[in-house]
Protein backbone atom coordinates (compact mmCIF):
# COMPACT_ATOMS: atom_id res chain seq x y z
CA UNK A 1 0.00 0.00 0.00
CA UNK A 2 1.70 3.30 -0.78
CA UNK A 3 2.06 5.69 1.95
CA UNK A 4 -0.74 8.28 1.09
CA UNK A 5 -2.93 6.85 -1.60
CA UNK A 6 -6.43 5.27 -2.31
CA UNK A 7 -7.54 1.99 -0.45
CA UNK A 8 -11.04 2.41 -2.92
CA UNK A 9 -10.60 1.43 -6.61
CA UNK A 10 -11.12 4.53 -9.04
CA UNK A 11 -15.33 3.86 -9.54
CA UNK A 12 -16.08 4.19 -6.01
CA UNK A 13 -18.69 6.61 -5.15
CA UNK A 14 -16.57 9.74 -3.35
CA UNK A 15 -14.92 10.29 -6.28
CA UNK A 16 -18.10 11.05 -7.89
CA UNK A 17 -18.21 15.13 -8.54
CA UNK A 18 -20.39 17.67 -6.64
CA UNK A 19 -22.13 20.91 -6.86
CA UNK A 20 -21.69 21.68 -3.00
CA UNK A 21 -20.14 20.26 -0.40
CA UNK A 22 -21.38 20.40 3.48
CA UNK A 23 -18.55 20.49 5.48
CA UNK A 24 -19.03 19.54 9.21
CA UNK A 25 -15.77 20.86 11.43
CA UNK A 26 -14.84 19.17 14.93
CA UNK A 27 -13.35 21.57 17.39
CA UNK A 28 -12.79 18.50 19.81
CA UNK A 29 -11.57 18.54 23.02
CA UNK A 30 -9.52 15.48 23.21
CA UNK A 31 -7.99 13.73 26.82
CA UNK A 32 -4.57 12.53 26.50
CA UNK A 33 -5.14 8.65 26.53
CA UNK A 34 -8.72 8.51 26.99
CA UNK A 35 -8.94 5.86 24.01
CA UNK A 36 -12.75 4.92 24.94
CA UNK A 37 -13.67 8.43 25.55
CA UNK A 38 -12.10 9.64 22.81
CA UNK A 39 -13.64 7.14 20.04
CA UNK A 40 -16.68 7.57 21.64
CA UNK A 41 -17.02 11.79 20.90
CA UNK A 42 -15.79 10.85 17.54
CA UNK A 43 -18.59 7.96 16.80
CA UNK A 44 -21.17 10.34 18.00
CA UNK A 45 -20.11 13.57 16.50
CA UNK A 46 -20.23 11.36 13.00
CA UNK A 47 -23.18 10.49 13.59
CA UNK A 48 -24.10 14.01 14.25
CA UNK A 49 -22.94 15.50 11.14
CA UNK A 50 -24.51 12.52 9.24
CA UNK A 51 -28.06 13.14 10.33
CA UNK A 52 -26.76 16.86 9.26
CA UNK A 53 -26.78 15.61 5.76
CA UNK A 54 -22.73 17.08 6.06
CA UNK A 55 -20.63 15.03 3.45
CA UNK A 56 -17.11 15.35 5.36
CA UNK A 57 -16.24 16.04 8.95
CA UNK A 58 -12.93 16.76 9.59
CA UNK A 59 -11.43 15.94 13.47
CA UNK A 60 -8.35 17.92 14.81
CA UNK A 61 -4.54 16.27 14.92
CA UNK A 62 -4.34 13.39 17.17
CA UNK A 63 -8.02 13.44 18.17
CA UNK A 64 -8.27 9.72 18.95
CA UNK A 65 -5.20 9.56 21.21
CA UNK A 66 -5.47 13.51 22.41
CA UNK A 67 -2.12 15.47 21.62
CA UNK A 68 0.61 15.52 22.73
CA UNK A 69 1.53 12.07 23.65
CA UNK A 70 4.96 12.79 24.59
CA UNK A 71 6.32 8.92 25.54
CA UNK A 72 3.38 7.15 24.89
CA UNK A 73 3.83 7.49 20.88
CA UNK A 74 6.73 4.99 21.62
CA UNK A 75 4.73 2.16 23.89
CA UNK A 76 3.60 -0.58 21.39
CA UNK A 77 0.42 -1.36 23.83
CA UNK A 78 -0.87 2.23 23.54
CA UNK A 79 -0.80 2.82 19.73
CA UNK A 80 -2.45 -0.80 19.24
CA UNK A 81 -5.16 -0.05 21.55
CA UNK A 82 -5.62 3.24 19.58
CA UNK A 83 -5.23 1.53 16.45
CA UNK A 84 -8.31 -0.94 17.93
CA UNK A 85 -10.52 1.92 18.85
CA UNK A 86 -9.93 3.69 15.07
CA UNK A 87 -11.71 0.42 13.83
CA UNK A 88 -14.45 0.91 15.85
CA UNK A 89 -14.45 4.53 14.55
CA UNK A 90 -14.31 3.00 11.03
CA UNK A 91 -17.70 0.45 11.53
CA UNK A 92 -19.59 3.25 12.78
CA UNK A 93 -19.31 4.76 9.49
CA UNK A 94 -20.94 1.44 7.59
CA UNK A 95 -24.33 2.96 6.01
CA UNK A 96 -23.65 6.85 6.68
CA UNK A 97 -23.47 8.99 3.74
CA UNK A 98 -20.88 11.53 6.10
CA UNK A 99 -17.45 10.41 5.31
CA UNK A 100 -14.88 11.64 8.02
CA UNK A 101 -10.87 12.65 8.54
CA UNK A 102 -9.47 11.66 11.95
CA UNK A 103 -6.31 12.12 13.89
CA UNK A 104 -4.82 9.24 15.37
CA UNK A 105 -1.52 7.79 15.70
CA UNK A 106 0.01 4.66 13.38
CA UNK A 107 2.98 2.19 13.93
CA UNK A 108 6.24 2.98 12.40
CA UNK A 109 7.92 1.31 9.91
CA UNK A 110 11.44 1.02 11.40
CA UNK A 111 12.41 -0.66 13.97
CA UNK A 112 13.71 2.03 15.94
CA UNK A 113 10.55 2.41 18.08
CA UNK A 114 8.98 5.38 16.89
CA UNK A 115 5.16 5.58 15.47
CA UNK A 116 3.49 7.76 12.77
CA UNK A 117 1.56 10.81 13.46
CA UNK A 118 -1.27 10.06 11.29
CA UNK A 119 -4.92 10.99 9.34
CA UNK A 120 -7.24 8.37 8.60
CA UNK A 121 -9.88 8.90 5.64
CA UNK A 122 -12.79 6.88 6.81
CA UNK A 123 -16.17 6.13 4.76
CA UNK A 124 -18.86 3.67 4.44
CA UNK A 125 -17.00 1.38 6.95
CA UNK A 126 -13.66 1.89 5.22
CA UNK A 127 -10.65 3.44 5.31
CA UNK A 128 -9.60 5.34 1.75
CA UNK A 129 -6.63 6.42 2.42
CA UNK A 130 -4.08 7.16 5.05
CA UNK A 131 -1.35 9.89 4.80
CA UNK A 132 1.66 10.36 7.51
CA UNK A 133 2.56 13.77 8.45
CA UNK A 134 5.74 15.06 6.53
CA UNK A 135 7.34 18.06 8.50
CA UNK A 136 7.82 17.34 12.78
CA UNK A 137 8.45 20.21 14.64
CA UNK A 138 11.40 19.82 17.12
CA UNK A 139 11.63 23.49 18.83
CA UNK A 140 9.67 25.09 21.54
CA UNK A 141 7.50 23.05 22.99
CA UNK A 142 7.73 20.08 20.20
CA UNK A 143 9.82 17.33 20.11
CA UNK A 144 8.15 15.43 17.46
CA UNK A 145 11.21 14.22 15.88
CA UNK A 146 11.84 11.91 19.14
CA UNK A 147 8.63 10.34 19.01
CA UNK A 148 7.71 9.96 15.35
CA UNK A 149 9.13 9.04 12.55
CA UNK A 150 8.06 11.08 9.21
CA UNK A 151 6.21 10.76 6.37
CA UNK A 152 7.92 10.93 2.88
CA UNK A 153 5.17 11.46 0.57
CA UNK A 154 1.78 13.56 -0.22
CA UNK A 155 -1.10 12.52 -2.73
CA UNK A 156 -3.94 14.05 -3.26
CA UNK A 157 -7.40 12.29 -2.89
CA UNK A 158 -10.15 12.41 -5.46
CA UNK A 159 -13.43 13.19 -3.98
CA UNK A 160 -16.75 14.97 -5.13
CA UNK A 161 -14.74 16.04 -8.27
CA UNK A 162 -12.03 17.78 -5.82
CA UNK A 163 -8.60 17.21 -5.65
CA UNK A 164 -7.90 17.24 -1.61
CA UNK A 165 -4.54 17.61 -0.11
CA UNK A 166 -4.61 15.65 2.98
CA UNK A 167 -2.34 17.42 5.48
CA UNK A 168 -1.47 17.38 9.04
CA UNK A 169 -0.03 20.85 11.46
CA UNK A 170 3.29 21.45 10.96
CA UNK A 171 2.95 20.75 7.08
CA UNK A 172 1.85 24.20 6.02
CA UNK A 173 4.20 26.10 8.26
CA UNK A 174 7.35 24.93 5.89
CA UNK A 175 9.03 28.10 5.58
CA UNK A 176 12.07 26.84 7.26
CA UNK A 177 12.21 23.12 5.49
CA UNK A 178 13.53 22.19 2.58
CA UNK A 179 10.05 20.53 1.89
CA UNK A 180 7.25 21.91 0.64
CA UNK A 181 3.78 19.97 0.89
CA UNK A 182 1.46 22.33 0.20
CA UNK A 183 3.26 23.23 -2.84
CA UNK A 184 3.82 19.19 -3.77
CA UNK A 185 -0.06 18.70 -3.53
CA UNK A 186 -0.56 21.76 -5.56
CA UNK A 187 1.85 20.60 -8.20
CA UNK A 188 -0.66 17.60 -8.40
CA UNK A 189 -3.75 19.54 -9.02
CA UNK A 190 -4.98 19.68 -5.27
CA UNK A 191 -7.94 22.34 -5.20
CA UNK A 192 -8.61 21.93 -1.53
CA UNK A 193 -5.95 21.59 1.43
CA UNK A 194 -7.56 19.66 4.34
CA UNK A 195 -5.16 20.86 7.34
CA UNK A 196 -5.85 19.00 10.80
CA UNK A 197 -4.36 20.38 13.77
CA UNK A 198 -3.29 20.58 17.17
CA UNK A 199 -1.53 23.98 17.67
CA UNK A 200 -1.30 25.67 21.00
CA UNK A 201 -1.78 28.86 22.19
CA UNK A 202 -0.17 31.72 23.17
CA UNK A 203 -1.80 35.20 22.64
CA UNK A 204 -1.17 36.36 19.49
CA UNK A 205 -0.87 32.75 17.97
CA UNK A 206 -4.17 33.24 15.86
CA UNK A 207 -3.14 36.38 13.74
CA UNK A 208 0.01 34.55 12.34
CA UNK A 209 -1.88 31.16 11.88
CA UNK A 210 -4.49 33.21 9.72
CA UNK A 211 -1.55 35.35 8.00
CA UNK A 212 0.19 32.13 6.76
CA UNK A 213 -2.88 30.40 5.74
CA UNK A 214 -4.05 33.47 3.62
CA UNK A 215 -0.83 33.68 2.18
CA UNK A 216 -0.63 30.14 1.27
CA UNK A 217 -3.75 30.32 -0.31
CA UNK A 218 -3.20 33.12 -2.31
CA UNK A 219 -0.20 32.05 -3.56
CA UNK A 220 -1.45 28.63 -4.55
CA UNK A 221 -5.03 29.81 -5.53
CA UNK A 222 -7.17 27.31 -3.42
CA UNK A 223 -8.86 27.19 -0.38
CA UNK A 224 -8.03 25.47 3.15
CA UNK A 225 -9.73 24.00 5.39
CA UNK A 226 -8.32 24.48 8.98
CA UNK A 227 -9.38 22.36 11.98
CA UNK A 228 -7.84 23.18 15.58
CA UNK A 229 -7.63 21.37 18.34
CA UNK A 230 -9.22 23.01 21.18
CA UNK A 231 -8.69 22.36 25.39
CA UNK A 232 -6.24 22.64 28.12
CA UNK A 233 -3.18 19.65 28.45
CA UNK A 234 -0.94 19.83 31.24
CA UNK A 235 0.55 23.41 30.37
CA UNK A 236 -0.61 23.79 26.81
CA UNK A 237 -3.45 25.11 26.05
CA UNK A 238 -5.38 24.86 22.30
CA UNK A 239 -7.37 27.67 21.52
CA UNK A 240 -9.87 26.22 18.58
CA UNK A 241 -10.19 28.88 16.12
CA UNK A 242 -10.68 26.22 12.77
CA UNK A 243 -10.60 28.42 10.02
CA UNK A 244 -11.86 28.09 6.47
CA UNK A 245 -10.04 30.28 3.80
CA UNK A 246 -11.16 30.67 0.01
CA UNK A 247 -8.72 30.84 -2.40
CA UNK A 248 -8.41 34.54 -2.92
CA UNK A 249 -6.78 34.23 0.65
CA UNK A 250 -10.59 35.79 2.69
CA UNK A 251 -11.22 34.56 5.87
CA UNK A 252 -14.56 33.10 5.17
CA UNK A 253 -15.40 31.12 8.50
CA UNK A 254 -13.63 31.15 12.00
CA UNK A 255 -15.08 29.13 15.05
CA UNK A 256 -14.94 30.21 17.96
CA UNK A 257 -11.91 30.58 20.48
CA UNK A 258 -11.78 28.26 23.49
CA UNK A 259 -15.07 26.16 22.72
CA UNK A 260 -15.57 22.84 21.74
CA UNK A 261 -18.07 22.41 19.17
CA UNK A 262 -19.58 20.80 15.91
CA UNK A 263 -19.85 24.04 13.17
CA UNK A 264 -20.82 23.64 9.57
CA UNK A 265 -21.02 25.16 6.07
CA UNK A 266 -21.66 24.94 2.65
CA UNK A 267 -19.11 25.40 -0.17
CA UNK A 268 -20.43 26.05 -4.05
CA UNK A 269 -17.95 25.24 -6.50
CA UNK A 270 -19.73 26.57 -9.51
CA UNK A 271 -20.22 29.89 -8.16
CA UNK A 272 -17.77 29.76 -5.47
CA UNK A 273 -19.98 30.77 -3.17
CA UNK A 274 -19.57 30.52 0.47
CA UNK A 275 -22.39 29.72 3.18
CA UNK A 276 -21.98 29.29 6.37
CA UNK A 277 -22.86 29.81 10.41
CA UNK A 278 -22.02 33.91 11.39
CA UNK A 279 -18.34 33.64 12.28
CA UNK A 280 -17.29 34.33 15.84
CA UNK A 281 -15.90 37.34 16.78
CA UNK A 282 -12.17 37.53 17.51
CA UNK A 283 -10.45 38.41 21.19
CA UNK A 284 -8.01 40.98 21.74
CA UNK A 285 -4.54 39.81 23.77
CA UNK A 286 -5.91 40.32 27.12
CA UNK A 287 -9.23 38.83 27.37
CA UNK A 288 -8.14 36.21 25.22
CA UNK A 289 -5.35 35.20 28.03
CA UNK A 290 -7.98 35.56 30.72
CA UNK A 291 -10.31 32.94 28.77
CA UNK A 292 -7.26 30.95 28.19
CA UNK A 293 -6.25 30.77 31.38
CA UNK A 294 -9.90 29.72 32.69
CA UNK A 295 -9.56 26.98 29.63
CA UNK A 296 -6.20 25.59 31.49
CA UNK A 297 -7.35 25.80 34.73
CA UNK A 298 -10.95 23.68 34.09
CA UNK A 299 -9.19 21.43 32.03
CA UNK A 300 -6.38 20.19 34.01
CA UNK A 301 -8.77 19.74 36.99
CA UNK A 302 -11.38 18.09 35.04
CA UNK A 303 -8.59 15.60 33.06
CA UNK A 304 -7.08 15.11 36.42
CA UNK A 305 -10.11 14.38 38.14
CA UNK A 306 -9.92 17.71 40.45
CA UNK A 307 -13.64 19.05 41.49
CA UNK A 308 -12.14 21.66 43.93
CA UNK A 309 -9.28 24.01 44.34
CA UNK A 310 -7.73 25.87 47.44
CA UNK A 311 -5.66 28.85 46.90
CA UNK A 312 -3.54 31.17 49.14
CA UNK A 313 -5.43 34.70 49.47
CA UNK A 314 -2.69 37.82 50.51
CA UNK A 315 -5.09 40.30 49.94
CA UNK A 316 -2.86 41.15 46.45
CA UNK A 317 -3.36 41.01 42.98
CA UNK A 318 -1.48 38.21 42.10
CA UNK A 319 -3.92 35.92 44.47
CA UNK A 320 -6.68 38.10 43.75
CA UNK A 321 -6.78 37.20 39.65
CA UNK A 322 -6.11 33.49 40.53
CA UNK A 323 -9.29 33.63 42.53
CA UNK A 324 -11.41 34.60 39.92
CA UNK A 325 -10.12 32.53 37.55
CA UNK A 326 -10.55 29.50 39.41
CA UNK A 327 -14.15 30.80 40.22
CA UNK A 328 -14.94 31.17 36.64
CA UNK A 329 -13.19 27.95 36.11
CA UNK A 330 -14.61 25.69 38.21
CA UNK A 331 -17.60 27.51 39.53
CA UNK A 332 -17.01 29.92 43.17
CA UNK A 333 -18.49 27.05 45.26
CA UNK A 334 -16.04 24.75 44.27
CA UNK A 335 -13.23 26.84 45.43
CA UNK A 336 -11.99 27.87 48.66
CA UNK A 337 -9.57 30.93 49.38
CA UNK A 338 -7.50 31.02 52.67
CA UNK A 339 -5.64 34.06 54.67
CA UNK A 340 -3.10 33.25 56.54
CA UNK A 341 -1.52 35.99 58.48
CA UNK A 342 1.50 36.64 60.07
CA UNK A 343 3.79 38.76 61.68
CA UNK A 344 4.26 41.37 59.22
CA UNK A 345 0.78 41.07 57.53
CA UNK A 346 -1.42 44.57 57.04
CA UNK A 347 -5.22 44.16 58.55
CA UNK A 348 -5.54 45.70 55.01
CA UNK A 349 -4.51 43.26 53.49
CA UNK A 350 -6.71 40.42 55.51
CA UNK A 351 -10.04 42.19 54.67
CA UNK A 352 -9.11 42.96 50.95
CA UNK A 353 -8.93 38.80 51.22
CA UNK A 354 -12.32 39.08 52.79
CA UNK A 355 -14.23 41.04 50.46
CA UNK A 356 -12.40 39.75 47.60
CA UNK A 357 -13.88 35.76 48.50
CA UNK A 358 -17.34 37.86 49.26
CA UNK A 359 -17.44 39.12 46.10
CA UNK A 360 -16.90 36.10 44.49
CA UNK A 361 -18.42 34.09 46.57
CA UNK A 362 -16.06 31.62 47.48
CA UNK A 363 -15.55 29.86 50.84
CA UNK A 364 -13.19 31.91 53.22
CA UNK A 365 -11.27 30.83 56.36
CA UNK A 366 -8.65 32.49 58.23
CA UNK A 367 -5.24 30.32 59.37
CA UNK A 368 -2.87 32.78 60.66
CA UNK A 369 0.87 31.66 60.92
CA UNK A 370 1.78 33.53 64.19
CA UNK A 371 2.46 31.33 66.46
CA UNK A 372 3.80 28.92 64.36
CA UNK A 373 6.24 31.24 63.03
CA UNK A 374 6.79 32.21 66.87
CA UNK A 375 7.66 28.60 67.64
CA UNK A 376 9.87 27.76 64.87
CA UNK A 377 11.69 31.00 65.01
CA UNK A 378 12.66 29.96 68.83
CA UNK A 379 13.67 27.01 68.15
CA UNK A 380 16.28 27.98 65.43
CA UNK A 381 17.50 30.77 67.72
CA UNK A 382 18.10 28.23 70.49
CA UNK A 383 19.94 25.91 68.18
CA UNK A 384 21.81 28.55 67.22
CA UNK A 385 23.09 29.46 70.54
CA UNK A 386 23.57 25.64 71.22
CA UNK A 387 26.12 25.29 68.84
CA UNK A 388 27.88 28.74 69.00
CA UNK A 389 26.38 30.29 66.23
CA UNK A 390 25.16 34.10 66.16
CA UNK A 391 21.49 34.39 66.59
CA UNK A 392 19.41 37.38 64.53
CA UNK A 393 18.65 40.08 66.38
CA UNK A 394 15.29 40.41 68.16
CA UNK A 395 13.18 41.95 65.38
CA UNK A 396 15.35 41.24 62.93
CA UNK A 397 14.40 39.07 59.71
CA UNK A 398 17.09 37.25 57.94
CA UNK A 399 16.40 35.67 54.47
CA UNK A 400 15.65 32.35 56.07
CA UNK A 401 13.24 33.85 58.46
CA UNK A 402 10.98 35.33 55.53
CA UNK A 403 10.87 31.87 53.81
CA UNK A 404 9.95 30.18 56.91
CA UNK A 405 6.74 32.42 56.62
CA UNK A 406 6.52 31.65 53.13
CA UNK A 407 6.64 28.10 53.46
CA UNK A 408 4.18 27.31 56.97
CA UNK A 409 1.77 29.44 54.57
CA UNK A 410 2.59 26.38 52.13
CA UNK A 411 2.49 24.26 54.40
CA UNK A 412 -0.91 24.86 55.52
CA UNK A 413 -2.52 24.96 51.95
CA UNK A 414 -0.98 21.54 51.45
CA UNK A 415 -2.50 19.69 54.24
CA UNK A 416 -5.87 21.34 53.23
CA UNK A 417 -5.12 19.92 49.43
CA UNK A 418 -4.19 16.64 50.34
CA UNK A 419 -7.25 16.42 53.34
CA UNK A 420 -9.97 17.44 51.21
CA UNK A 421 -8.76 16.50 47.68
CA UNK A 422 -8.69 20.14 46.89
CA UNK A 423 -6.06 21.40 43.91
CA UNK A 424 -3.46 23.79 45.11
CA UNK A 425 -3.12 26.74 42.79
CA UNK A 426 -0.14 28.69 43.21
CA UNK A 427 -0.31 32.52 42.72
CA UNK A 428 3.06 33.19 41.45
CA UNK A 429 3.57 35.04 38.27
CA UNK A 430 6.45 35.20 35.85
CA UNK A 431 8.20 38.45 36.77
CA UNK A 432 8.53 37.16 40.47
CA UNK A 433 9.42 33.16 38.79
CA UNK A 434 12.14 35.08 36.97
CA UNK A 435 13.52 37.10 39.18
CA UNK A 436 13.74 34.26 41.85
CA UNK A 437 11.24 36.36 44.09
CA UNK A 438 9.35 33.64 45.20
CA UNK A 439 10.38 30.69 47.98
CA UNK A 440 10.69 26.79 47.34
CA UNK A 441 7.98 24.53 49.04
CA UNK A 442 5.98 27.89 50.34
CA UNK A 443 4.17 29.96 47.90
CA UNK A 444 5.61 27.59 44.83
CA UNK A 445 3.71 24.66 46.23
CA UNK A 446 0.80 23.30 44.40
CA UNK A 447 -0.08 21.01 41.50
CA UNK A 448 -0.76 24.14 38.84
CA UNK A 449 0.57 27.17 38.39
CA UNK A 450 -1.92 29.37 37.02
CA UNK A 451 -0.09 33.26 36.33
CA UNK A 452 3.96 31.77 35.58
CA UNK A 453 3.80 32.93 32.46
CA UNK A 454 2.08 36.00 33.42
CA UNK A 455 4.19 39.35 33.67
CA UNK A 456 3.00 41.38 36.65
CA UNK A 457 1.74 44.59 34.66
CA UNK A 458 -0.04 41.94 32.34
CA UNK A 459 -1.70 40.48 36.03
CA UNK A 460 -2.65 44.30 36.17
CA UNK A 461 -4.00 44.08 33.07
CA UNK A 462 -6.26 41.19 33.26
CA UNK A 463 -7.42 42.11 36.86
CA UNK A 464 -8.94 44.94 35.35
CA UNK A 465 -10.65 42.88 32.51
CA UNK A 466 -12.09 40.42 34.87
CA UNK A 467 -13.48 43.89 36.72
CA UNK A 468 -14.75 44.48 33.35
CA UNK A 469 -17.31 41.65 33.84
CA UNK A 470 -17.87 42.47 37.42
CA UNK A 471 -16.32 44.22 39.90
CA UNK A 472 -14.61 41.28 41.87
CA UNK A 473 -11.14 42.40 43.03
CA UNK A 474 -11.48 45.48 45.78
CA UNK A 475 -9.81 48.67 44.34
CA UNK A 476 -8.07 48.73 47.20
CA UNK A 477 -5.87 45.63 45.93
CA UNK A 478 -5.19 47.65 42.50
CA UNK A 479 -3.89 50.58 44.38
CA UNK A 480 -1.53 49.38 47.55
CA UNK A 481 1.99 48.81 46.73
CA UNK A 482 2.67 45.43 45.75
CA UNK A 483 4.11 43.45 49.06
CA UNK A 484 5.25 39.65 49.96
CA UNK A 485 4.87 41.46 54.18
CA UNK A 486 7.57 39.34 55.29
CA UNK A 487 9.65 41.83 57.22
CA UNK A 488 8.21 45.39 58.67
CA UNK A 489 6.74 48.25 55.94
CA UNK A 490 8.29 45.61 53.10
CA UNK A 491 7.57 46.25 49.30
CA UNK A 492 8.54 44.60 45.68
CA UNK A 493 10.30 47.58 44.59
CA UNK A 494 12.55 47.61 47.78
CA UNK A 495 14.52 45.08 46.08
CA UNK A 496 13.49 44.78 42.31
CA UNK A 497 12.86 47.75 39.75
CA UNK A 498 9.45 49.01 39.32
CA UNK A 499 7.37 46.40 37.29
CA UNK A 500 7.13 48.56 33.95
CA UNK A 501 10.84 48.60 33.39
CA UNK A 502 11.61 44.85 34.80
CA UNK A 503 8.69 43.58 32.47
CA UNK A 504 10.20 45.00 29.63
CA UNK A 505 13.88 43.68 30.06
CA UNK A 506 12.36 40.33 31.09
CA UNK A 507 10.43 40.13 27.86
CA UNK A 508 13.23 41.31 25.35
CA UNK A 509 15.22 38.73 27.51
CA UNK A 510 12.98 35.45 27.74
CA UNK A 511 10.77 35.73 24.98
CA UNK A 512 12.62 37.61 22.19
CA UNK A 513 15.86 36.29 23.18
CA UNK A 514 17.67 39.79 22.89
CA UNK A 515 21.32 39.71 23.99
CA UNK A 516 22.26 40.79 27.00
CA UNK A 517 24.42 43.30 25.02
CA UNK A 518 21.31 44.42 22.98
CA UNK A 519 19.03 45.19 25.80
CA UNK A 520 21.79 47.17 27.39
CA UNK A 521 21.68 49.62 25.20
CA UNK A 522 18.06 49.86 24.38
CA UNK A 523 17.23 50.42 28.04
CA UNK A 524 20.06 52.97 28.35
CA UNK A 525 18.38 54.98 25.70
CA UNK A 526 15.05 55.06 28.41
CA UNK A 527 17.61 56.32 31.40
CA UNK A 528 17.93 52.97 32.80
CA UNK A 529 21.32 52.04 34.33
CA UNK A 530 23.66 49.24 32.36
CA UNK A 531 24.10 47.45 36.39
CA UNK A 532 20.49 47.24 36.80
CA UNK A 533 19.89 45.23 33.44
CA UNK A 534 23.06 43.24 34.30
CA UNK A 535 21.43 42.67 37.56
CA UNK A 536 18.05 41.67 36.17
CA UNK A 537 19.56 39.24 33.63
CA UNK A 538 21.64 37.32 36.58
CA UNK A 539 18.85 36.84 37.84
CA UNK A 540 16.77 35.31 35.74
CA UNK A 541 19.72 32.81 35.15
CA UNK A 542 20.58 31.91 38.45
CA UNK A 543 17.37 31.52 39.88
CA UNK A 544 16.66 28.36 36.78
CA UNK A 545 16.63 25.62 39.54
CA UNK A 546 14.13 27.17 40.99
CA UNK A 547 11.88 27.14 37.75
CA UNK A 548 12.76 23.49 37.87
CA UNK A 549 10.73 22.83 40.52
CA UNK A 550 7.82 24.92 39.65
CA UNK A 551 4.28 23.00 39.29
CA UNK A 552 3.12 23.17 35.59
CA UNK A 553 2.77 26.73 34.28
CA UNK A 554 0.01 27.27 32.16
CA UNK A 555 1.63 28.49 28.72
CA UNK A 556 0.08 32.01 27.38
CA UNK A 557 3.24 33.38 25.24
CA UNK A 558 5.20 33.00 22.82
CA UNK A 559 7.97 31.25 24.97
CA UNK A 560 6.59 30.02 28.25
CA UNK A 561 9.06 28.46 30.63
CA UNK A 562 7.90 24.91 29.35
CA UNK A 563 9.37 25.60 26.17
CA UNK A 564 12.92 27.17 27.50
CA UNK A 565 15.49 25.05 28.07
CA UNK A 566 18.38 26.48 29.45
CA UNK A 567 21.12 24.45 31.85
CA UNK A 568 20.89 25.12 35.66
CA UNK A 569 24.87 24.96 35.85
CA UNK A 570 25.65 27.47 33.87
CA UNK A 571 28.75 29.53 33.51
CA UNK A 572 28.14 31.66 30.69
CA UNK A 573 26.99 35.52 30.91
Amino acid sequence: MPEVGLIDPPKSSYMKPTNKIHFAIAQMNPTVGDLSGNAEKIIEWIAKADRSEADLIVFPEAALSGYPVWDLANRTDFVGAGLKHLEGIVRSTRGAHVQAVVGFIDKGRSVCGRSRNALAWISGGRILAKYYKRLLPTYDVFLEDIFFEPGVEGRVIPWKGVGVGPTICEDIWDEKYPQKPVKELRAQKAKLIVNISASPFYAGIHSVREKLLRNHASRYRMPFLYVNQVGAQDELIFDGRSLFVDARGRVLFRAPAFEEGLYHFEWDLRQDKFRALPSSKDLDPIPEIYHALVLGVRDYCRKNRFTRAVIGLSGGIDSALVAAVAADALGPAAVVGVAMPGEYSSKGSWEDAEELARRLKIQFRVNPIREAYAFMNGIYRDQKCVNGLKACETGEVSLALENLQARLRGLNLMFISNDEGRLLLSTGNKSELAMGYCTLYGDMAGGLCVLGDVLKTDVYRLARYRNGLGAVIPENTFEKPPSAELRPGQKDQDTLPPYDILDEILKLFIEENRSAKTIRQMMRRKGVPEKVVSEILHKVDHNEYKRRQAPPILRVTQKAWFGRRMPITNWYR
